[in-house]
C-alpha cells in the first residue's frame, strides 16, 4: 500500500513537473505578443498604471532618434506632456522565446507629438522581455525609422 501511494505520488509530481516544464514556447510567445499589444495600447492611452506594471524598473529604451531613456524618464515625459502618441497602433507583431527571454519585433503606425511638433511615428522596433519571478516584463527596446509599407 505504501509503495502504491509512493508511486502514485511520484507520478502525480512528475506529471505536474513535466506539464509545467514542457509548456510550449508558442504559449509564451502568444502571452508576450498579447503583453506587447497591451503595452502599446497603454502608451497610446497614457495609461501609466498599466505601463508601470508591464515594464521593469530597469527598462532602457533607445528611440528611433537615437535618444536613450530609462523607465522613469519615459514616465516623466508622458506625465509632463512632453511626449504623446496619437492613433498609435502596431502591426507585424512577432515574438520569439528563448527560455526566460523573449524578443518581440513590430512596426508602429500613428503619429508622435514631441516638443509640440507632430510627426509620423513610423518605426520598426524590437522589445526584449524577461521572465522574472515567473512574470514577463519589458526590459529593453530599440527602434529605428522605417519606410512606409
Amino acid at each position: 500500500m505504501r509503495i502504491t501511494r509512493g508511486i502514485l505520488g511520484l507520478l502525480i509530481v512528475a506529471g505536474g513537473t513535466l506539464a509545467l516544464g514542457a509548456a510550449p514556447a508558442a504559449d509564451d510567445a502568444t502571452t508576450v505578443e498579447q503583453m506587447e499589444r497591451a503595452l502599446v495600447k497603454a502608451i497610446g492611452a497614457k495609461d501609466l498604471a498599466t505601463y508601470d506594471r508591464l515594464v521593469a524598473d530597469d527598462y532602457l529604451v533607445v528611440r528611433a532618434t537615437g535618444h536613450e531613456s530609462t523607465k522613469a524618464e519615459v514616465i516623466a515625459g508622458y506625465q509632463k506632456g512632453d511626449l504623446e502618441y496619437i492613433g498609435l497602433d502596431i502591426t507585424d507583431v512577432k515574438a520569439h522565446v528563448f527560455g526566460d527571454t523573449a524578443i518581440v519585433s513590430a512596426r508602429t503606425l500613428g503619429d508622435r507629438k514631441e516638443g509640440g511638433k507632430v510627426t509620423p511615428n513610423r518605426v520598426r522596433y524590437i522589445r526584449v522581455f524577461a521572465r522574472r519571478g515567473g512574470e514577463w516584463r519589458a526590459v529593453s527596446q530599440m527602434a529605428t525609422p522605417a519606410q512606409e509599407p
